[in-house]
């Protein structure tokens, strides 16, 4: 892929981009760009710029203790990009980073539509759902209390 490039470098990202691209997607709805400012700064951030202008034009970052597990999550491309090749370039990029080789468990959540590049990836359904718990209040950032 000539005209794009992945880049861990977080001095390259621009937050106020990632939180436009982030904040009308169903996981993150209404996010504080102060959150974004926050995760970017606390996770292995990845970010997809279009050459030559240096653009940012993707995002996805990750949660990991670079041992064992990592959380692949907030992956997203601007529309302007999408079938375009730089989803699958990112989550590869993602996938090969030497701080997260040999770790045991990946995991992440998408929705039906997407889960064809992940599964293109190595990813699949959880044969193991029953083992899965979790607390999800979707709502979060619309809600008065922060």
């Amino acid at each position: 892929m000539k005209n794009y490039f992945i880049s861990t470098e977080k001095s390259l990202l621009d937050t106020k981009k990632i939180w436009n691209l982030i904040k009308e997607c169903f996981w993150s709805k209404n996010i504080p760009i102060e959150y974004v400012e926050r995760f970017t700064l606390h996770s292995l951030c990845f970010g997809a710029y279009s050459i030559p202008t240096n653009e940012l034009i993707g995002f996805g970052r990750v949660i990991s203790d670079y041992t064992t597990y990592a959380y692949l999550c907030d992956v997203v491309i601007d529309q302007n990009y999408r079938r375009k090749g730089v989803g699958s370039l990112l989550i590869s990029s993602i996938m090969n980073h030497p701080e997260l080789a040999g770790l045991k468990t990946w995991s992440l959540r998408t929705t039906e539509e997407a889960r064809k590049i992940y599964e293109n990836h190595g990813f699949s359904i959880s044969k193991e759902l029953h083992t899965q718990l979790e607390i999800n209040n979707l709502n979060i950032y619309s809600e008065s209390f922060y």
